[in-house]
């Protein structure tokens, strides 16, 4: 019998990460959602992917910096790919929220893990389970019910949150890779750079301008401080200490932090049918996960 404790240091710190993160991205859909009131997501995309490269870049240049990621090509295939999943997951998830609750868009969004624990099974060897199946049945029930249920001005973006949880989904399973070969800081950084210059190149092919922005810059330097720049660090930190398994159960609490940030800051909350398919969501997810975390203890040398 293994007498070993249930969580080490390391374990617990990697949860303390994963928790803040989630709480620091709630904070981002809820300030995000006020900002959009003013700007286009591109815009805002652009902003913060910008703002947080400079921030990064500024980082990036302190002495003692180690470049030994700049020697691999693997690792800059990851990089590119982390950089290209995240510039659609973002675009369409901000798209989604200027059209629909945060609350509604931060539980459509969990469906991401779908995605990320089916690309861990399929590429790291990992089984499949009966908890596993139980849980994708139960997150794919939660999504039908929001839908159904769905006020009719939110169709749009339902359907762009939900697009853009596939692309987080598969950003997750990238950045788990990616950080096998290059630093955090590093992966972090040129994420922001490409992402920028992807962001400027839309905004001038669609035509758009900056209307809105003496109102929004407050909001734009938030969510940038919140989201591409400390809670991705945070979560990449996180994923160094605890299985992607364990730190995407720990994430789940996100959307009771929109909840309570959506309630307190703007004063929204979604039907009671609208949450309990969101709380759907996010218990098939949490079921997805543990059970796949109980397949991986169980096996020799796990």
């Amino acid at each position: 019998m293994n007498t070993s404790p249930s969580f080490s240091a390391s374990d617990r710190r990697g949860y303390l990460l994963a928790l803040t993160s989630a709480a620091l991205a709630a904070l981002a859909f809820v300030v995000g959602k006020w900002t959009l009131q003013f700007v286009t997501p591109v815009l805002l995309n652009a902003f913060m992917t910008t703002l947080a490269g400079m921030l990064l870049t500024l980082d990036r240049f302190r002495p003692a910096r180690s470049n030994r990621e700049l020697a691999s090509a693997t690792a800059w295939k990851w990089v590119v790919l982390f950089a290209a999943s995240s510039f659609m997951a973002v675009l369409l998830l901000w798209s989604g929220i200027q059209r629909m609750d945060p609350s509604l868009a931060s539980f459509l969004n969990r469906s991401e893990v779908i995605i990320s624990v089916t690309l861990a099974i399929l590429f790291l060897g990992e089984r499949f389970n009966r908890g596993e199946l139980m849980g994708v049945l139960l997150s794919i029930a939660g999504i039908a019910v929001m839908r159904m249920t769905l006020r009719v001005d939110y169709s749009a973006g339902f359907w762009l949150v939900l697009g853009g949880a596939m692309f987080f989904g598969v950003t997750e399973f990238v950045a788990k890779n990616a950080v096998r070969h290059v630093s955090i800081t590093f992966l972090t950084w040129m994420r922001s750079l490409m992402m920028a210059a992807g962001f400027w190149i839309l905004f001038l092919l669609r035509g758009e301008t900056f209307q809105g922005l003496d109102v929004a810059w407050p909001g734009l330097v938030a969510v940038t401080l919140l989201a591409p720049v400390s809670a991705r660090l945070i979560y990449l930190s996180a994923l160094r200490l605890i299985p992607l398994s364990r730190a995407a159960v720990i994430n789940q609490a996100q959307p009771a932090f929109v909840l309570a940030f959506a309630l307190l800051l703007l004063g929204q909350l979604p039907t009671l049918r609208e949450t309990a398919g969101g709380a759907l969501v996010v218990a098939g997810c949490v079921l997805m996960v543990v059970a796949r975390r109980s397949v991986r203890e169980d096996q020799p040398g796990a």
